[in-house]
C-alpha cells in the first residue's frame, strides 16, 4: 500500500561522527558534519505492484546530512534526508520522501538533560501523500542506575491515501489533524544492560470533525511499553512490548486493541553479520471506515564480508498493512541480493537484483523485479578545535 519498495531500494546509512579523545590527544572535534549524496538506476518491471501496469525506468536520487554541534545532551543540529525517485511518467509519478529535523540538548547539572526537536516531514507514492510538522520535549534525569524520563510532542499531520483495493483515486482535500502526546518512564541500566517501563497517551482531533463520509475519527489512544536492550559479547539485542488501545468517544468506530512489538538482533561471526527485525506498529489512515493501520514489518540481512573493499548481503522482507475495520489487508513480501564495493575517499558502488509479491485484499497478486546499480559519496565536512594540554596554560581569551 505505501509502496515500500521503492524507498527499499536504497540504503541510507547515516555515519555519526563523534568526538575522538585520549590521554595526550591536543585536538577535540567540536563540530561533527557527515554528508551522503547518491545515486541509484535501473528497471522495475511493476513499481507500483499493480495488475497490468508497465514496467519503468527507474532513477533515485538521495541525499542525508548529520549535524551536530557539541554534544546530543549538550549542543545544537540537525538531521536532513532528501530522496527523489523517478519513473517513465507514462507510467507513474515521481515519488519523494523529505525530512528535516532540528535538535537542541541542554544539561542541566550533572544529571538532568532536556532535549528540544523540531521537525518537518514530507513524502509522496502513487498511493499516499503525508505532510507533518511536530515539535517534542523531553527530559531525562539520572539517579544511580535509574533513569527518569517524560516527553511530550504537539504534531500537526495532512493526510491522503488513494482506496487501491477498488483502485480508487485520492480524496479531493487532504485530512487534517492534530496529535498531543505525553510520555512517562524509568529505565534502569546495570552494564551493557538496560530494562525500563513507560506509559503513552495520546489525543487525536481532526480539524473538519466529520470525514468525507459523515464519521468522527477523533480518538484517545493508551500505550503502556516494556522495553530491553542488552549486548551479549559482539551480539546485540533489543526489545519491546506495548498493548495498544485506541478509543473513540463518538462511537463511530470500534475501540482498537492490539499488542506492538519491536524485535532487533544483531549478531556478527567472522566474515558473517546476521541481522533480524520485526515489528508491529501503528499509521494513521484516511481510507474508508477505519482509522488505525496496524503495520507489521519483518526483516532478515546476511552480509558476508569478502575483503576490506567487497561484500555482499541477501535480504528478505515482508510487510503488511491491517486496515483495522476494513477488513483490507496490503501485503509485500521480497527477498533481494546486492553486492557493495569501497572504492576509496568515502565512495561505495552496488549493484543489486530483487523480486517482490505484491497481494491487496480483493486483487491479483502481482510479481515484480528490479535491478540497480549505485554510487554514493560519503563528505566528512566536520572541523575541529584545537584544545591545550591540561599542563600547558591557555592563552587570554582562548
Amino acid at each position: 500500500m505505501k509502496n515500500i519498495a521503492l524507498f527499499s531500494m536504497i540504503a541510507l546509512h547515516l555515519s555519526g561522527a563523534g568526538a575522538a579523545l585520549s590521554a595526550e590527544n591536543t585536538v577535540q572535534s567540536a563540530e561533527s558534519s557527515v554528508a551522503i549524496v547518491g545515486l541509484r538506476g535501473g528497471f522495475d518491471s511493476n513499481p507500483s505492484g499493480v495488475e497490468g501496469e508497465k514496467g519503468s525506468p527507474v532513477a533515485t536520487v538521495f541525499a542525508t546530512w548529520d549535524y551536530l554541534n557539541g554534544t546530543i545532551q549538550d549542543g545544537y543540529g540537525l538531521n536532513l534526508a532528501l530522496v527523489e525517485t523517478q519513473y517513465d511518467p507514462r507510467n507513474l509519478a515521481a515519488a519523494r520522501s523529505h525530512s528535516l529535523t532540528l535538535k537542541h540538548g541542554i544539561t542541566l547539572g550533572e544529571a538532568t538533560v532536556i532535549q528540544s526537536s523540531l521537525a518537518a516531514s514530507a513524502e509522496q507514492s502513487w498511493s499516499r501523500r503525508k505532510s507533518s510538522l511536530a515539535w517534542r520535549e523531553r527530559i531525562d534525569h539520572a539517579l544511580g542506575p535509574f533513569r527518569l524520563f517524560a516527553s511530550g510532542e504537539a504534531r500537526v499531520t495532512a493526510l491522503n491515501e488513494r482506496n487501491v483495493f477498488n483502485l480508487g483515486d485520492f480524496l479531493p482535500s487532504d485530512e487534517n489533524f492534530t496529535t498531543l502526546s505525553g510520555t512517562t518512564g524509568i529505565a534502569w541500566k546495570a552494564g551493557q544492560t538496560e530494562i525500563g517501563v513507560s506509559f503513552s497517551a495520546a489525543q487525536v482531533r481532526y480539524v473538519n470533525g466529520m470525514d468525507y463520509i459523515g464519521f468522527r475519527r477523533d480518538h484517545n489512544r493508551l500505550q503502556p511499553n516494556l522495553f530491553f536492550s542488552t549486548m551479549i559479547g559482539e551480539a546485540s539485542l533489543e526489545g519491546s512490548v506495548s498493548p495498544f488501545r485506541a478509543s473513540f468517544p463518538d462511537k463511530d468506530f470500534e475501540t482498537v486493541d492490539s499488542l506492538l512489538y519491536t524485535a532487533k538482533l544483531r549478531l556478527p561471526w567472522q566474515r558473517f553479520t546476521l541481522e533480524l527485525g520485526s515489528s508491529r506498529s501503528v499509521e494513521d489512515t484516511t481510507l474508508p471506515f477505519t482509522v488505525i493501520d496496524l503495520v507489521t514489518a519483518h526483516e532478515a540481512k546476511l552480509t558476508a564480508r569478502i575483503d576490506e573493499h567487497n561484500a555482499v548481503s541477501l535480504v528478505a522482507r515482508r510487510k503488511t498493512d491491517d486496515y483495522v475495520g476494513l477488513d483490507a489487508r496490503s501485503d509485500q513480501k521480497g527477498i533481494g541480493l546486492e553486492y557493495q564495493r569501497a572504492l576509496g575517499e568515502g565512495l561505495i558502488a552496488t549493484a543489486s537484483g530483487g523480486w517482490r509479491r505484491t497481494k491487496e485484499t480483493g486483487l491479483t497478486p502481482v510479481d515484480s523485479f528490479n535491478l540497480l546499480l549505485g554510487l554514493q559519496k560519503q563528505i566528512d565536512l566536520s572541523r575541529s578545535t584545537p584544545l591545550a594540554k591540561p599542563d600547558q596554560p591557555t592563552k587570554a581569551g582562548s
